[in-house]
């Protein structure tokens, strides 16, 4: 773990494993916050750019390129009990996705849904005699590739869902991308969780290898170069 030592009361270091020199955190809470947002944003606040840059490159790529594999339809946020979204746990360690993807699930929990306008981004799949307005009904038919306005079923106060093919949308879904759709859902799971690290040493410094015998040590006011 990271060893952390408060040298005044507006000043949190810890000790870098490389050199022993002292990276100043700043404010820990803030930078685990920003981290949590986009990863590598918190060390970018502490000063650390060389660790910011490799974070957010990787981590950002690797979910990127898991939203492309799976056509920006993987990570969304359902508890319904024909779609619980477990994946979504793992996503939401990367918080500029699971803000959005529980806004929409939030947005599209009535009986007619109607989603934010994200470009279809982080929406929940339509599920097989959901009622939805007659907006989102002509959108859906005319973005979505698996779906046409004749999957729509007039009702009152909006349209049903009724699809020619078996399945919801989410079936749809994965008919047409194959195991690009599990392989992008792994890939933005597997973001997320890392970013679980990158948040823990925003807040807490680097990890240091356990020594036997070894306490953490409290760092003297004013000592020690700073790290960046």
């Amino acid at each position: 773990m990271g060893r952390k030592a408060t040298v005044s009361p507006s000043r949190i270091v810890a000790i870098s494993p490389d050199d022993g020199s002292a990276i100043d955190l700043k404010n820990p809470a803030l930078a685990a916050v920003l981290s949590w947002l986009v990863p590598g944003l918190g060390q970018l606040y502490q000063g650390r750019t060389l660790k910011a840059v490799l974070f957010m490159v990787s981590l950002t790529g690797i979910f990127l390129v898991g939203m492309r594999l799976g056509d920006g339809k993987v990570v969304y946020s359902s508890w319904r009990a024909s779609d619980r979204r477990l994946h979504f746990l793992g996503q939401a360690g990367i918080g500029a996705a699971a803000i959005p993807a529980m806004l929409q699930s939030f947005f599209t929990s009535g009986v007619t849904r109607q989603p934010l306008p994200l470009g279809g981004w982080f929406v929940p799949p339509l599920v097989r005699g959901q009622i939805v307005s007659d907006g989102y009904a002509t959108r859906v038919a005319a973005s979505d590739p698996d779906i046409d306005a004749d999957d729509f079923r007039p009702h009152p106060g909006g349209k049903r869902f009724e699809p020619r093919q078996p399945g919801d949308q989410l079936s749809l879904w994965h008919r047409r991308l194959g195991r690009f759709y599990d392989i992008g859902t792994l890939y933005t799971t597997f973001a997320g969780l890392l970013n679980l690290l990158v948040i823990y040493d925003a807040w807490a410094g680097p990890m240091q290898p356990a020594r036997d015998g070894e306490e953490s040590k409290k760092t003297p006011s004013g000592g020690g170069k700073l790290s960046r």
